[in-house]
């Protein structure tokens, strides 16, 4: 007589159970490391370029339906930009800084990839989902993170919540609170680019519904009725029509892909069968609904004037995902050897564009300038495990050993910016020295007045507030303080006007092309002392 062994069905369910949660937390760990080494890390370092100043100058000033710049309404900035940099402000005592800019945008940037991660994850996997982060937060965009790019990263993450809310659960409620939020920070392209979205998709559920509509649509008329009760209606036909004033992107597709490495080539491998054939109907669903949200994102971007700043993030998130799931299936080792092939040729490809350069590049500028010699030293020392790894992928035909050099790749690539492009971009071609050098001349909070437009980002360097006189002869009807202070070309101040105010020269800046810049006030007694005891106001 035999006895039948007792199993514990229960027991074991809650083992497995436990075994999964604890593979989950691991799983978020390490996406959340891949995330904060490859995004936070030197998020504040790098000095603001224009496009971010604009952001940055209106931050410090009054808040409004559109950000305030030069002591005007600047119709490219719209409140949900503004107000983080605001919030970040206080942290700071109230200071607007380089990193009241820079840090929201890099937090929109870890938080569009959290919501691609999840979504990811709950349909493909958890390895899947570590390697969506990877090809997110290990690209040359997030590294940089700057408006100069061509993205902007805050109306971007809500596009991209949105469109992930649009494919995950419908077009609910929820993804039209999103979309009221794209709208708040970046007006009608965002909603244009997400209504694309749910045309392209096609599928039950996602189409435009009562729930997706009414809030973006409430949200704009409230927009508007504030800003037609603040400003005139100039001012707000302008924010609305600026976007069609733009040319086309024509270069946008070149663009997205270039921000996209090292990763974006592996997206091409999605039209092997060997690839698509392993992924699970969900995941199959989700990974073709972002690739039609990318190539629809960077068709309407690159013809349609206005788009192609809306247009780059949900291009991009649609390139990460696509290419995580493809390197996904390379590393499970079961697609084709055709297939196996490609993906070591542009293994391969990645190497040697990285390699050659580095090593080339690498000597010259460590023998030229010894501030960077040792990170030359480090990034050269580098290809050496990249270079083995790229001959043992190739030798023994292992996808696994191609993906982890292309992630080495991505470590360098965070070091080389960090280490190489910030400094030089701070120190030799943005207007932080020569803006902070005027500034330094100017009492806190007392205006600095141009007759001319000067460069947003030399402006917002200067610390001060920054504020155009149609003509020099307004300067004599500014009463609030005892001496004002101009900055000036050098041609303009020999040819100050006569009728106009006086000047005196305080101090003359050469700048980074060889002109001059005078900073010049008004006649009339000046003390440090005095500056301290007058009103902000």
């Amino acid at each position: 007589m035999s006895v039948e062994p007792v199993v514990d069905v229960p027991a074991q369910d809650e083992r497995s159970l436990q075994q999964r949660q604890v593979t989950a937390v691991w799983a978020w760990a390490i996406v959340l490391a891949i995330a904060a080494g490859f995004i936070l890390i030197g998020g504040g370092r790098q000095d603001l370029g224009p496009i971010e100043a604009r952001l940055g100058i209106a931050a410090g000033e009054a808040f409004g339906p559109l950000g305030l710049a030069f002591g005007g309404w600047e119709p490219s900035l719209w409140p949900g930009e503004v107000i983080p940099s605001i919030l970040w402000g206080w942290g700071e005592e109230g200071r607007i800084t380089s990193a009241s800019v820079r840090w929201p945008a890099a937090i929109a940037g870890l938080l569009a990839g959290l919501i691609l991660t999840k979504r990811v994850m709950a349909t493909l996997g958890m390895r899947a989902a570590i390697l969506t982060m990877l090809c997110w937060s290990g690209s040359v965009a997030l590294m940089d993170r700057s408006a100069g790019t061509g993205l902007a990263l805050i109306s971007g993450l809500a596009i991209v919540a949105t469109i992930d809310r649009i494919l995950g659960r419908g077009s609910d409620w929820v993804a039209g609170l999103w979309a009221a939020l794209a709208f708040l920070s970046g007006g009608w392209p965002p909603l244009a680019l997400i209504g694309l979205a749910t045309i392209v998709l096609g599928r039950r559920g996602t189409g435009l519904s009562v729930g997706l509509l009414v809030p973006p649509i409430l949200t704009a008329v409230a927009w508007s009725a504030w800003a037609l009760n603040v400003m005139s209606t100039e001012a707000w036909a302008a924010a609305l029509t600026l976007p069609l004033t733009q040319k086309s992107a024509w270069f946008l597709p070149v663009t997205v892909f270039a921000l996209g490495l090292p990763w974006s080539p592996f997206a091409a491998l999605a039209a092997s069968r060997s690839v698509r054939d392993g992924w699970s109907e969900p995941g199959r669903l989700l990974i073709m609904g972002w690739l039609q949200v990318a190539a629809a994102s960077v068709l309407a971007g690159t013809v349609v004037p206005g788009l192609a700043t809306s247009a780059g993030l949900p291009a991009l998130a649609g390139l990460a995902v696509v290419a995580a799931a493809s390197c996904d299936r390379l590393w499970s080792g079961t697609v084709s050897a055709v297939t196996r092939r490609r993906a070591l040729a542009l293994s391969v490809t990645i190497a040697l564009l990285w390699v050659v350069p580095i090593v080339v590049g690498g000597i010259y500028i460590g023998s030229a300038v010894s501030y960077y010699r040792w990170l030359a030293i480090f990034l050269i020392g580098m290809t050496v495990p990249v270079a083995a790894l790229c001959y043992k992928a190739v030798d023994l035909s292992d996808l696994r050993r191609a993906l982890v050099m292309v992630a080495l790749i991505s470590v360098c690539l965070k070091f080389a910016h960090m280490g190489c492009y910030a400094p030089e971009w701070n120190y030799r071609r943005s207007q932080g020295p020569w803006g902070r050098a005027i500034g330094q001349w100017v009492p806190p909070k007392w205006p600095v007045y141009t007759t001319h437009a000067w460069s947003p980002d030399l402006a917002f360097s200067i610390g001060r507030p920054v504020r155009h006189l149609a003509s020099p002869k307004l300067l004599a009807f500014q009463k609030n303080r005892p001496t004002h202070h101009v900055l000036l070309l050098e041609s303009e101040f020999e040819n100050w006007p006569e009728d106009a105010p006086a000047l005196v020269k305080v101090a003359s800046f050469q700048d980074e092309h060889g002109g001059t810049r005078v900073l010049a006030r008004t006649a009339g007694e000046f003390s440090w002392r005095m500056a301290r005891q007058t009103p902000a106001n």
